[in-house]
């Protein structure tokens, strides 16, 4: 097309001569053919236009300055990249080009590289064209935000997405999702996707969560978002030590109220039936019975809100039975520690036997390691006679006479106790010692 119009541009001074009638003619000025591309240059519109595109993202240039009503062909470098609405399957640019996205002059690349960059023209039918210089720039990312595709209160069951997005920046960008533990307050990393799904939502999803994004140039945390998983009641029933419910006074019945659904707080109620009406016991999870008038029917009830409605549930009633101890159990225990009282009496009285002889061994033992003067009337049992003062060194009585002369007893050897010459002493080697005097008696 635009050969064509070149061709009709030279050979219209020659067609104007051939077509001149004979005779003067009145000559006239004849304007060349403007050239096929012409750039524009309005007031307030430059001849270039600079746009920035941001590394990895979309950018859409526009040529809506133009007079036609359509543009028919882009062109990068000097390239044709997109004409008469087919793009160039050959050039750098396929699969990434939207014609018309924005407006019917605009043209959209995707993904923009960085060889991206450099002067664009568009040109429309009548020849007008305007060109665009498109610089490429890698850019730091935005803050990231963190959004919920439901309200804050969510119901137990429900599908949860949560969802990290920031706006600017170059791509590709890395998210990351983390959960702050309620108890250390510190995040742990859940994914590294821009999306987090809980599907269904349970109660231990609740709490806060914070994304963070990163490029190449920089790295952004999000906003805290905290939402809060609510669950109905489950019907309470009754959990209880001993099982059977059964026990003798002075033990203890112990009775839990549970449930195994129902989202925080709970407040628990005990209720005790007596003679056709309620009458609450506790208002704790736990209730403890010990005493024979606490028996009787009980049970529980258990309350929480959901989505701002107050809801309760309640147990199965059951029977309580704390009965006094029988004679024959009072008797058994009687004995039982009678028992142990006469042992314990028996174990003190040995004892105390113990200590008394060993106090009396120390003291009958002389320091010395000497034996004690022998009694005249253990001698008199030992040797068949008493001693006096006219036996002492050697005068034995009949009887150890008569064996001295059978030759059945021979005279024993004895030491003058304390040099005293009254008593005398069997030897011996701890009584061996310093200046005594020794007698043969016989």
């Amino acid at each position: 097309m635009l050969l064509s119009a070149l061709i009709i541009g030279l050979l219209a001074p020659l067609i104007t001569c051939l077509s001149r009638p004979a005779g003067p003619v009145t000559p006239k000025t004849v304007l060349p053919a403007s050239p096929p591309f012409v750039e524009m240059a309005r007031p307030g519109i430059p001849a270039i236009k600079v746009m920035e595109g941001v590394w990895g993202r979309n950018e859409t240039l526009s040529c809506d300055s133009l007079t036609a009503e359509k543009p028919v062909c882009w062109s990068h470098k000097s390239k044709e990249i997109y004409c008469s609405e087919k793009a160039d399957q050959t050039s750098r640019f396929t699969n990434r080009l939207i014609y018309g996205k924005i407006s019917l002059s605009s043209l959209t690349i995707n993904n923009l590289q960085d060889d991206d960059a450099g002067i664009y023209m568009c040109c429309s039918d009548e020849y007008q064209c305007v060109k665009i210089s498109l610089v490429v720039k890698n850019v730091s990312i935005s803050q990231p935000v963190a959004s919920i595709n439901t309200e804050l209160l969510v119901l137990a069951g429900t599908r949860v997405q949560l969802t990290c997005h920031s706006s600017s920046g170059s791509l590709p960008i890395q998210y990351h999702w983390y959960h702050q533990d309620p108890f250390l307050g510190t995040y742990s990393m859940m994914n590294s996707d821009a999306t987090l799904v809980f599907d269904p939502c349970k109660l231990e999803n609740s709490g806060q969560y914070q994304c963070s994004a990163s490029n190449l140039i920089s790295n952004q945390t999000s906003n805290v978002l905290n939402f809060t998983v609510e669950e109905h009641l489950s019907v309470p029933y009754v959990d209880a030590n001993p099982k059977q419910l059964f026990v003798f006074e002075g033990q203890a019945i112990t009775l839990w109220c549970k449930v195994t659904a129902g989202s925080p707080p709970i407040i628990w109620t005990w209720y005790r039936v007596k003679e056709n009406r309620l009458e609450i016991v506790s208002s704790q999870q736990e209730l403890k019975l010990d005493r024979v008038q606490d028996s009787g029917l009980y049970y529980c009830q258990a309350n929480n809100s959901v989505r701002g409605m107050a809801q309760g549930q309640t147990s199965e009633k059951h029977g309580v039975h704390i009965v006094p101890k029988p004679v024959e159990f009072a008797l058994a225990e009687a004995a039982l520690a009678l028992v142990l009282l006469c042992c314990v009496t028996a174990l003190i009285v040995v004892i105390v036997w113990l200590l008394i002889r060993k106090k009396k061994a120390a003291l009958s033992k002389p320091l010395d390691g000497t034996q004690h003067p022998v009694s005249a009337k253990a001698q008199k049992n030992n040797y068949g006679t008493q001693v006096t003062a006219g036996n002492k060194k050697g005068n034995y009585g009949p009887q150890v006479m008569a064996g001295r002369k059978n030759g059945q007893l021979k005279p024993p050897v004895r030491m003058d106790y304390g040099n005293s010459g009254d008593i005398y002493t069997n030897l011996t080697p701890s009584t061996i010692q310093d200046e005594n005097t020794y007698h043969t008696l016989s």
